[in-house]
């Protein structure tokens, strides 16, 4: 009966639309799919891109495969109904394709490798389809039949979106595809000096920090590709040479209670604090002196960007897109998947202020210059004409 509400809410919200925009100069339907909007990295790009939507020449609507969660209520808020696709894989393509000839729609935006697949149930429409690939190549799909999966999140689109150059060039590099292949990294709010300040100053106060002491932090889910057990170990490395206090914060995916045995083997009970999920990470950012990435895989980090956005100098093992990112030495630190390599960094940054000051300060510029909202949204919008 929930599911049922969603979608009736969902689908009524695009008939009034569509009837409302009948003439010469309507809006353009375009349907975005993605699999869940819980509290995650491209769920928040989502919402994002939606955000800094020209509505007198796109009328989007968001489709969902899985669930639904965090980012529902926001996207909602903005007037942009939400349908959430019920049934096994086959109805719901049946259901979505229905919906798009129904509804006139022009374009299709796949937010995630995943949800590619989708394209499929389009072709012959007449219908523009994009794809996404939000992490390294096919890295977040399904191990099972992983060669269907990634058949599937090719054969249906004729766009692809990367938001790292690494995969760009690897599917520039795959024979015969095609496919036109775009770069469009992710985007980050830049919130102004004073209000990074003041919330230094409340996070500060919440997790009991001396003006003096040095906090490094890492955020995201805990979970293996995360890899925060090397995160500990580097503080258990650098803890040893100078005083520094470390948090964690991110939901628990079946990884805490590994890392706490961990955190307590070591004896840094009192170095290290596990604070689970943060709403809103990029406000914790602002509370740390350096941001430590210690994941073996990911595509573009919004934590890394968050922490950049913040003044915040980073160290971040040499994931997909780190190097779009970073520029080693000077706007951050890119260090191999080692403990050794990320801790000589750490330390490096943690004696001395001044240096964590220039790098941070760098790092600013960089996501002003060239990773703001209001600067990468209209790149992924273009694409839909």
């Amino acid at each position: 009966m929930h599911v049922q509400a969603h979608f009736n809410d969902g689908e009524g919200a695009i008939l009034e639309r569509s009837q409302a925009s009948d003439g010469s100069n309507r809006p353009q339907i375009i349907a975005v799919m993605i699999g869940q909007l819980t509290n995650g990295g491209s769920e928040r790009q989502l919402y994002m891109f939606l955000a800094h939507c020209d509505r007198a020449r796109w009328a989007p609507i968001v489709y969902v495969s899985g669930e639904l969660g965090y980012w529902e209520a926001p996207i909602r808020k903005l007037g942009i109904p939400i349908v959430l696709l019920r049934g096994g894989p086959l109805a719901k393509m049946l259901q979505f394709r229905a919906a798009c000839i129904a509804q006139n729609v022009r374009c299709f935006f796949s937010w995630s490798s995943y949800t590619n697949g989708f394209g499929l149930a389009l072709m012959g429409g007449g219908i523009r389809r994009i794809g996404s690939f939000r992490n390294a190549l096919f890295d977040d799909l399904p191990t099972r039949l992983r060669w269907l999966w990634t058949w599937m999140s090719l054969a249906g689109i004729s766009t692809v979106v990367c938001n790292s150059r690494e995969t760009q060039a690897q599917f520039a590099g795959r024979s015969g595809s095609g496919k036109q292949v775009v770069y469009v990294p992710n985007a980050v709010g830049v919130s102004d000096p004073e209000q990074v300040r003041a919330w230094r100053g409340q996070w500060r106060a919440r997790l009991g920090l001396r003006d003096d002491a040095v906090l490094v932090l890492g955020v995201g889910r805990l979970a293996p590709q995360k890899n925060f057990a090397r995160f500990i170990d580097v503080i258990a490395q650098v803890s040893r040479q100078l005083p520094v206090q470390a948090v964690i914060a991110g939901e628990d995916k079946g990884c805490l209670s590994g890392l706490s045995g961990q955190t307590a083997r070591l004896g840094l009970q009192k170095v290290i604090g596990f604070i689970g999920g943060v709403p809103n990470a990029h406000e914790l950012m602002c509370a740390a002196d350096i941001f430590l990435l210690s994941s073996d895989r990911e595509g573009m980090p919004n934590v890394v960007l968050e922490a950049m956005a913040a003044g915040v100098p980073c160290v971040a093992t040499k994931v997909n897109s780190i190097g779009d990112l970073i520029q080693h030495g000077v706007t951050g630190f890119v260090a191999a998947h080692n403990v050794d390599d990320l801790a000589r960094h750490v330390v490096h940054l943690a004696a001395d202020v001044g240096l964590r000051r220039a790098v941070g300060a760098r790092a600013r510029a960089e996501i002003e210059r060239g990773y703001r909202q209001e600067q990468i949204a209209p790149q992924l919008w273009k694409l839909c004409e």
